[in-house]
């Protein structure tokens, strides 16, 4: 399917690095990149950064982008810089990045909620902490509330994606909910996330695609293939029940 050029779309985005490298494997290249971020923030001002993961070998970034071309500008100059320094450091040439990024467009609501947790447990399906909170170059640290300067991610534009108004229900909600996976022996690990064209439900691909277009043969289920069912279906109770409990909480 060619990808549509949607309005005010969230959008995860995956980038490896060239041949599946560990370049960003020292403390200083993953600072210089999570620098970077924060710059192309008030550089493309437009597009809206709602939640991050530098890893040792890729990058996960969950956008808010009034249009696909707003991100893609917004990339070229935040990977290219990026790129740029790390060459020049290590005294480096040639490519840093295995082609382009990747897109997955996501729905707002539950999907983008499930995608949000998705990137925060990426180290900690890595086997490398037991928490988010261990992890110093993620959107954790922020969404926790432990960093107040320097912030890149949007916080409002956060809480109206997800459907979430309330910034004491997100943060209970948030911090008992990554309580609750981290408790998981294995993390559910969900391909899906850095693989789909976009992931949201029925009626929303199909509008995606046009009226033209019968989208029933490229749905897959999220919970079936490479992944776990049982476990991928605990992970979206994980995250809704604490959710069902503050909505019962704040009512009484």
């Amino acid at each position: 399917m060619p990808r549509p050029q949607i309005e005010n779309c969230c959008v995860h985005v995956t980038h490896r690095c060239h041949r599946r490298q560990f370049l960003l494997d020292t403390d200083i290249d993953r600072r210089q990149y999570v620098k970077r971020l924060w710059e192309a923030r008030g550089r493309f001002n437009r597009v809206r950064v709602l939640n991050y993961c530098v890893t040792s070998n890729h990058v996960h970034l969950l956008i808010w982008s009034p249009r696909m071309s707003d991100l893609s500008s917004m990339m070229k100059w935040l990977h290219g810089t990026f790129a740029g320094d790390y060459n020049r450091r290590h005294r480096r040439e040639g490519a840093f990045w295995s082609g382009r990024f990747h897109g997955t467009l996501v729905q707002t609501g539950s999907h983008l909620r499930r995608c949000l947790f998705y990137v925060d447990m990426n180290m900690v399906r890595a086997g490398a902490v037991s928490h988010p909170r261990e992890w110093r170059f993620g959107g954790y640290h922020e969404l926790g509330g432990a960093r107040e300067r320097y912030r890149i991610i949007d916080f409002d534009r956060l809480l109206s994606c997800l459907g979430i108004g309330d910034e004491t229900r997100f943060s209970d909600w948030y911090g008992e909910t990554l309580n609750n996976l981290c408790r998981l022996p294995v993390p559910p690990a969900e391909p899906f996330w850095s693989k789909a064209f976009a992931v949201g439900d029925r009626a929303w691909l199909a509008k995606l695609a046009g009226s033209d277009n019968d989208v029933d043969d490229l749905i897959t289920p999220a919970d079936s293939g490479e992944t776990a069912s049982e476990q991928s279906t605990w992970y979206l109770q994980a995250a809704q029940g604490v959710l069902n409990r503050l909505k019962r909480r704040l009512s009484h």
